[in-house]
């Protein structure tokens, strides 16, 4: 009972941290259409700027996430600037190209500046433990939980009910018809490259205390992140988060009874079994075609 109950919140945890990735993928498929290749190595760089504001400047561990995450969300800005803005018009291939050149640009920087040494993330919760049905979990994994559903909670009330939200759905639906009517395209896509990479780097900043930082660690967190959101669905917002909450469920509780040797690939197996029968995802309506 004890272990069950320590997979699940294992398992809870993980899905919330692909969730927030890969909502910063929909925002910005959302509004674009574009994939940012660069999504995991935004994830690591949060981690390290993070890192550099606590162990370097030493401000606290909240302080520096809330900083990092700041930060990277004008990062995210700037690479609308730089690598979508003057490709708008051009061939979506083109534009993921640029992308595949912006990570390649920063996982350069991120080896000049850290080094490939592995490196911890401190975190608010570390040495916290809380005993839940008398199976002890990681402080670091109800931070998790907590930061991660209010942040859910906040892009679905900032899909559903603001006018960013209306303006992106129009965009989404008719980027054309949407212009037309004043939708100010230019304004979305910048807000959602900011959101995208914000949210990517909340998933990195949460889930490097319980790992390390090293120039592979958003690689990682993106391939999963972009398996859950072609498993629910890409471009529905709750099939991202069925298929982040499945890979979790599956890495976790089924790979920790079942199978553990292959815990680590068994949610791709899952996603290539489901897309044979239903391509679209499990709540897509359309095959997404990058």
């Amino acid at each position: 009972m004890d272990t069950l109950v320590a997979l699940s919140f294992s398992a809870a945890a993980y899905g919330a941290v692909l969730a927030l990735a890969a909502l910063g993928f929909l925002v910005l498929y959302k509004a674009t259409g574009v994939v940012n290749f660069a999504h995991g190595d935004l994830i690591t760089l949060s981690g390290y700027v993070a890192l550099w504001f606590i162990t370097d400047l030493g401000s606290t561990p909240v302080v520096g996430y809330v900083l990092a995450v700041g930060i990277m969300c004008l990062i995210g800005m700037g690479l609308e600037r730089l690598a979508y803005a003057p490709l708008r018009r051009r061939p979506h291939l083109t534009v993921l190209i640029a992308t595949l050149a912006a990570a390649l640009v920063i996982r350069a920087f991120i080896s000049l500046w850290q080094g490939s040494t592995p490196q911890r993330l401190p975190s608010p919760a570390d040495g916290q433990v809380v005993t839940v049905l008398g199976a002890p979990i990681a402080g670091q994994r109800i931070l998790i939980l907590v930061v991660a559903l209010l942040c859910i909670a906040a892009v679905m009330y900032i899909f559903g009910y603001s006018s960013f939200g209306r303006q992106l759905r129009a965009l989404a639906s008719d980027p054309e018809t949407a212009e037309m009517y004043g939708v100010r395209t230019g304004r979305i896509s910048l807000a959602a490259w900011g959101l995208s990479a914000g949210l990517a780097a909340l998933a990195g900043i949460l889930v490097a205390p319980l790992s390390s930082l090293d120039l592979n660690f958003g690689f990682t967190i993106m391939l999963a992140a972009f398996a859950a959101a072609v498993l629910g669905g890409f471009g529905n917002l709750w099939g991202v988060l069925l298929g982040s909450l499945l890979i979790g469920t599956i890495q976790y509780l089924v790979g920790g009874y079942v199978l553990q040797d292959y815990a680590s690939i068994l949610p791709y197996i899952a996603m290539l079994a489901i897309l044979g029968l239903r391509p679209q995802g499990l709540l897509g309506r359309t095959v997404v075609r990058l």
